[in-house]
């Protein structure tokens, strides 16, 4: 073996840019250097790159292309374009001339996060587990189990850096491994933060137009994407070099066993997992199938390894799954966590279910693209990238419900409630779930039966309810409710977490009518049992935030509640269903009714003049309506359009007429609605 000078050894890149994981080649009977010898030799002898390779010692059957696909991060090797053959670097073409084990070591430790880190650390600790909490707790890497470490290790046993004691079960460096360090010194876990922002200085996003036209979607388009991302193998810290390196195994058709066969031997990970992961990748539109068993790059797959941007990947991702750049968007705002950003993905974008693993999966992507960063608390926000980049592009808006009613009138009220809305049902969401500030929930829920109407009362203390409730009617007709708030952390609220005596205390003590209980979800069936027996109503998060969307929607007077609430156990939406439907029957009568009478004020036969029964005709077949309204109904909107202080429908004797357009009738309305929420506020503050 040819000796090199030190000072020819490669020079380490930056901690941020360097490699996580170690190559996973197959190890021979020699070890990791032999295996590695083969393989270089293979690319420098212009071998087909579809060659199998066989190491000596082991079982594996990888192509040349698979190898070096796997060796590429580390800069072992390298391809001029897409497709064409593989070539050695300089460092690994010095290498394979010397096989100097010191130059190899110092290029690993160069190009591969913890290396000298490693051999430094067994100065002190000599087990894997001691090691792995060096790794993650100074060094931030985040591993979930000991195969890093175990891969380094075995490298560096190889290499003659570290010896295996085994009678005393434990690691220790070697006479070259204390070498290594004098040559090369270890990064001091103290100069890593989590808050750099590498794009400061960055004049432009790097991004492709094609990238970016992929994120122009219609509503539609933005609605249908699927919410579930799924799993991807390897280090999630190297999500986009996993991306491409399958990209590139797929550029020519391969053979689904072939793929499988590459996971495994690289990542380690099973069929069932990879099956999912190829999933993914169809859906992403970055592969598909040439037949039953072979799989190849696309077009758009192929433009996102040859243009090498992460921002790219994001787009692509935008374009066929939620809440991607709408994470962006909302991080703008204000600082977030998973969990948080969760609990946003139902309230205000119509996700089914709070999923904050989820969540975690876009953050990491969103984090390889360099658009956001850690700032401390496990909260993250824009970097200087993405504040650029949400320039750009135009995220999805909060998602309108399924149910959600229609308004011609685009109001700064209607505006100001929808953003209200989405504020207090997010925070009763993640306040339901922080068991260690329960005085949070309860001034969540505060807020949350306000937007019902209530005057609602937080209370809390020994011996009283969390909040009480009252309906701002006449005495003769209100009616008060005790509301219990049970946070708990992992969103179980189970039969042990409730005391029904002291519960009927808290309605006896205040003179309530109902009692009720508020939690994430209830668990068991002895608890609802329970509760219907002491004539408890059990409210979980997800009906309370139905209850309230109603509401606003459609909202029915106190009255009706009464049905909801006079039902022990779970809560039954369903009791309140007929009054909804009424009302909904009656907004569309007023509306058809001021349509029916301004279009025939054009009509030279009836010059506008028309009787109930007249627009019992024209309305009879309206679609709006499961039964036709009747004439007796006509007669009360009509009386009640041409009242006095409505003054929107004129009357003559038995005939009718609109008073004027339909928009001065929804001016008239706005005007009304606004002096109704003015009285409203002026309530409050003398309260």
């Amino acid at each position: 073996m040819d000796s090199i000078d030190s000072s020819q050894y490669p020079k380490p890149r930056e901690w941020n840019v360097k490699v996580f994981a170690m190559p996973r080649i197959p190890r021979s009977i020699k070890g990791y250097p032999e295996s590695l010898s083969i393989i270089l030799r293979a690319v420098s002898e212009k071998t087909p790159k579809n060659s199998i390779i066989q190491i000596p010692g082991s079982e594996a059957k990888n192509s040349l292309e698979e190898l070096c696909i796997r060796l590429r991060p580390m800069g072992f090797v390298f391809q001029n374009r897409p497709g064409s053959a593989w070539e050695l670097s300089k460092e690994a073409s010095y290498w394979l001339e010397t096989k100097d084990e010191m130059y190899l070591a110092s290029f690993l430790n160069a190009n591969i996060r913890f290396i000298s880190e490693l051999l430094n650390s067994l100065l002190n600790v000599h087990t894997t587990k001691e090691l792995l909490m060096i790794a993650n707790n100074e060094y931030l890497l985040g591993w979930e189990g000991k195969s890093q470490v175990s891969d380094r290790l075995q490298w560096l046993r190889d290499l003659g850096l570290v010896e295996f004691k085994e009678f005393l079960q434990k690691y220790e460096i070697t006479g070259s491994g204390k070498q290594l360090l004098s040559i090369t010194s270890p990064v001091n876990p103290n100069s890593l933060t989590v808050n750099i922002d590498e794009t400061v200085n960055e004049e432009k996003v790097p991004v492709s137009n094609w990238a970016l036209n992929l994120c122009e979607l219609s509503q539609e388009e933005l609605q249908d994407r699927k919410t579930s991302i799924g799993y991807v193998p390897g280090n999630s810290n190297q999500i986009y070099q996993t991306i491409l390196g399958y990209l590139q195994l797929m550029q020519q058709p391969i053979s689904k066993e072939s793929i499988i066969n590459y996971s495994k031997e690289t990542y380690n990970v099973s069929e069932a997992s990879i099956n999912g992961f190829l999933s993914i990748l169809t859906h992403a539109q970055l592969i598909e199938k040439e037949s039953k068993t072979l799989y190849k790059t696309t077009l758009k797959g192929k433009k996102l390894v040859s243009d090498e941007s992460e921002v790219n990947l994001i787009c692509c991702l935008q374009n066929r799954f939620a809440f991607i750049l709408e994470i962006l968007k909302e991080i703008q705002q204000k600082e977030l966590n998973a969990k948080e950003l969760a609990s946003i993905s139902v309230v205000s974008y119509g996700y089914p279910s709070e999923k904050i693993d989820d969540i975690r999966k876009r953050l990491i992507f969103l984090k390889a693209a360099k658009l956001i960063k850690d700032c401390g608390k496990n909260s993250f926000s824009l970097t200087e990238r993405g504040k650029k980049f949400i320039e750009l592009i135009q995220p999805q808006q909060a998602k309108k419900r399924s149910n959600e009613a229609d308004s011609n009138v685009n109001t700064k009220i209607v505006k100001q409630q929808k953003a209200e809305l989405d504020t207090v049902l997010t925070e009763v969401r993640l306040a339901s779930r922080d068991s260690a500030n329960p005085d949070r929930f309860e001034k969540a829920l505060v807020m949350a039966f306000s937007l019902l109407g209530f005057n609602a009362t937080w209370l809390g203390g020994s011996g009283k309810t969390d909040v009480l409730l009252k309906t701002p009617t006449a005495p003769k007709f209100n009616y008060s409710i005790t509301v219990d708030a049970k946070s708990t952390s992992n969103g179980a609220v189970t039969e042990g977490q409730l005391n029904f005596d002291t519960l009927l205390d808290h309605k006896k003590k205040h003179h309530a009518d109902y009692s009720i209980v508020v939690g994430y979800q209830f668990q068991g069936r002895r608890l609802i049992e329970r509760a219907e027996k002491h004539g408890v109503i059990l409210f979980d998060i997800e009906t309370l935030e139905q209850l309230i969307r109603r509401h606003i929607e459609v909202p029915l007077q106190f009255n009706a509640y009464t049905k909801l609430f006079s039902e022990a156990g779970i809560a039954n939406l369903s009791l309140i269903e007929d009054d909804r439907k009424q009302m909904i029957r009656n907004s569309n009568l007023f509306q058809a009714i001021l349509i029916c009478l301004s279009e025939e004020s054009l009509d030279p036969e009836t010059q506008g003049m028309l009787l109930p029964r007249d627009i019992y005709q024209l309305l009879k077949k309206n679609k709006e309506f499961e039964t036709s309204p009747s004439i007796k109904e006509i007669e009360t909107m009509l009386s009640f359009l041409s009242s006095p202080f409505i003054n929107c429908v004129g009357a003559n004797k038995e005939e009718y007429f609109a008073l004027g357009s339909l928009n001065d009738a929804a001016k008239k309305f706005e005007f009304y609605l606004q002096a109704a929420v003015n009285s409203g506020k002026t309530f409050l503050s003398i309260n």
